[in-house]
């Protein structure tokens, strides 16, 4: 029987179409690098147009045209920089030269302002505003900018001006204009820096410094406040683009602030009626007020709050609200007045939310909504909180924990009266120091996938 003799090994040709593959790889790769740089411009523009929802506290018609950025409905007064001098090393090495301008502003205006506009095919400048208060008595506010540039054409391209209208308004503006072609250079991302010192007066009698209305509408300049506890602002507004906003301490009766892509952080933040909103970036602080609001996405909220019921509304109210971050809260809640109400709302997804309520006013009604999901949930309640609770998750643990053992806070001897019910992750019930205080008020806290936990 003939044995087939076996075939002569040969290298397998290379097809034809690896070639092919491989253009097609290398033109994947390019568009994927295009797709990329749009995501990118497309992220910044939508929390660019988030951000530019808020709208600023003063009307200001620009010129369309080629001209200077300088709102056409106020007089402006330029100032001329001061003589080129070297930058100090010390202050700064990222620019050699730097020129100086300095403003004064009434105390007694109605409303004062500061703003930026840039004029030209990309972002241009940026600055750093600082605010402090001084020892000196005056009844001017001093605005001291000092410009930091490579060469002399870059300061020419900015103007520093005095700003004011007819209804009593009166502030500073910056303004730069640049219409050159862009230039691969290693300093070609950034022509200009602003450094602005606001220097508030103190009173002749220690008494705290009243400023009726103050505004900022920033494109991007970080905002940084010394202690101003001894500053009372009527109306308060700051907003920054791509910037922070960080304070030490604020006082306000109205506070609005609101950033893109920058952290606001307040150590002490007083206002009745406060609203902070960024983008992409935490809020961090202590406040205290009656109606806060404190919003922003994709980063963590983490807040002490000392929420107040004024005789003169109906209700506190705080709202806390991200998404794939944490939330991290502790409340007080405080009232001088019988029945008070408060009411507090917290949102996150994909992110742990946690809110504890150290103290609570005697027969005070509290209504609480606390959500998120694929993340734990935890609320934690005084033993002045009296009504019902509710707890629900999917495929994850409840447990409420509830102390029998408490005394009485009013000092009566009562005994605590709860009762609960669970099943398939959701457990239900009602706590009070009486039967009438257990319809008082309602507290639920829902997530999915994960655990929930309510302490009372």
């Amino acid at each position: 029987m003939d044995s087939k003799a076996p075939l002569p090994s040969q290298e397998l040709p290379v097809p034809a179409s690896t070639g092919m593959e491989e253009s097609i790889r290398r033109k994947r790769c390019k568009k994927l690098k295009v797709f990329r740089k749009l995501g990118v411009t497309a992220l910044l523009l939508w929390v660019g147009s988030r951000y530019f929802r808020f709208q600023s506290p003063i009307s200001f018609k620009e010129d369309g045209n080629e001209h200077w950025p300088i709102p056409t409905d106020m007089s402006a007064d330029c100032a001329s920089w001061s003589d080129s001098v070297e930058t100090d090393p010390d202050i700064t090495e990222e620019f050699p030269y730097s020129a100086e301008a300095a403003f004064e502003l009434p105390v007694s205006a109605d409303t004062l302002f500061l703003l930026s506009r840039s004029h030209g095919r990309r972002p241009f400048s940026s600055g750093n505003i600082n605010y402090v208060q001084s020892g000196e008595v005056s009844d001017s506010i001093k605005v001291d900018i000092t410009a930091y540039f490579w060469h002399e054409k870059y300061l020419d391209a900015s103007k520093a001006c005095l700003l004011k209208r007819d209804d009593d308004h009166t502030g500073v503006g910056i303004f730069t204009k640049w219409d050159e072609p862009r230039r691969r250079h290693r300093h070609e991302h950034q022509k200009l820096r602003f450094d602005v010192r606001v220097t508030f007066p103190r009173t002749e009698d220690d008494s705290p410094l009243d400023i009726n209305h103050f505004f900022t509408d920033l494109e991007i300049y970080s905002q940084t406040f010394a202690d101003l506890s001894n500053v009372a602002f009527g109306h308060l507004g700051l907003r920054s683009s791509l910037a922070g906003v960080r304070a030490e301490s604020l006082t306000a009766r109205n506070a609005t602030i609101a950033s893109s892509l920058g952290p606001i952080k307040i150590q002490s933040l007083v206002a009745p009626e406060a609203y902070l909103a960024t983008s992409m970036a935490p809020i961090e602080g202590t406040f205290n007020g009656s109606h806060i609001t404190l919003t922003t996405s994709n980063a963590p909220i983490k807040v002490d709050v000392n929420l107040f019921h004024e005789s003169d509304h109906d209700k506190a109210q705080l709202k806390l609200h991200t998404q794939n971050s944490p939330i991290e809260a502790n409340l007080n809640l405080i009232s001088s007045k019988d029945d008070s109400v408060f009411d507090v709302i917290a949102h996150t997804a994909h992110g742990r939310l946690g809110v504890d309520i150290l103290s609570a006013p005697l027969e005070s009604t509290l209504t609480l909504h606390a959500t998120t999901a694929l993340a734990p949930a935890y609320v934690g309640l005084p033993i002045t909180y009296e009504g019902s609770f509710h707890a629900e998750t999917s495929l994850g643990s409840v447990t409420v924990a509830i102390d029998g053992e408490a005394e009485d806070p009013a000092g009566k001897g009562r005994k605590r009266i709860a009762n609960s019910e669970g099943h398939h992750g959701r457990s239900s019930g009602k706590v009070g120091w009486s039967e009438e205080g257990m319809e008082r008020g309602e507290v639920t806290v829902v997530t999915s996938l994960s655990a929930v936990e309510i302490k009372l």
